[in-house]
């Protein structure tokens, strides 16, 4: 797991179920929560949202599926329903109301563990792959990673490939200025030749299109004898 250890919050009325999961997550890794009932369970996660939730159906005060309610008010993070309920129909609801995964009673630890991993993981790749693809906002310019567009005020502006790949290292690189050189071998990724009128011929029409300087919040400036960067307010 990563440095920072993943928060599990396991809410179990049953003592010696709860100290047992609690015990293996902990011993895995997992920075491990618990509460015992459905109040004590609503103010841990109002206070922290954790990263998963691992709920009990019969709680002395509610049940997990009213939890589950309010944590998927709040987050996407995976929840774990663990139930000596065995139905279909208490799984099928379980699942509809947002669960991600259903244990029956009695389950063993490992089993836990195995599902907690499984969905962290998954859900990690999950959060990683929307990242990655998440548009870029700079005021009315937005960049469309996914299609590979730059809209200004919602209207695609039509950049090349190479343009669109200019200016969003140029963004993401906001506020640092890059040479010609450096931003002709990230682009094109050959080595720079010593005329830079490529570079200063894209960045002109990049410019022109998203209407660097106007009215608008951003810019990119050319800094003398040192080369390119992109600035915002």
């Amino acid at each position: 797991m990563c440095d920072k250890k993943a928060i599990v919050l396991l809410v179990e009325d049953e003592k010696e179920v709860l100290n047992v999961s609690a015990r293996i997550l902990a011993r895995h890794g997992y920075d491990v929560r618990t509460a015992e009932n459905c109040s004590e369970a609503l103010i841990k996660i109002r206070r922290t949202v954790p990263d998963l939730l691992v709920l009990d159906i019969m709680l002395p005060d509610g049940n997990g599926y009213c939890i589950c309610k309010v944590f998927r008010s709040m987050s996407s993070n995976p929840v774990i329903f663990l139930s000596g309920k065995s139905e279909i129909t208490d799984k099928v609801k379980g699942l509809e109301i947002g669960a991600d995964y259903y244990l029956t009673k009695p389950y063993n630890p490992s089993e836990l563990l195995a599902v907690a991993d499984m969905l962290m993981k998954r859900h990690m790749q999950m959060t990683m792959k929307n990242d990655k693809f998440a548009p870029i906002i700079k005021g009315p310019l937005v960049l469309d990673l996914e299609k590979s567009k730059a809209l200004l005020n919602g209207k695609d502006v039509f950049l090349t490939t190479k343009e669109f790949t200019l200016l969003l290292l140029l963004v993401r690189n906001e506020n640092n200025v890059l040479s010609a050189h450096e931003i002709y071998e990230m682009v094109w990724g050959l080595s720079a030749p010593n005329d830079t009128n490529t570079v200063r011929f894209h960045i002109t029409n990049i410019r022109k299109k998203i209407q660097a300087g106007e009215e608008h919040d951003y810019n990119i400036v050319s800094v003398y004898a040192k080369g390119y960067m992109f600035v915002s307010n």
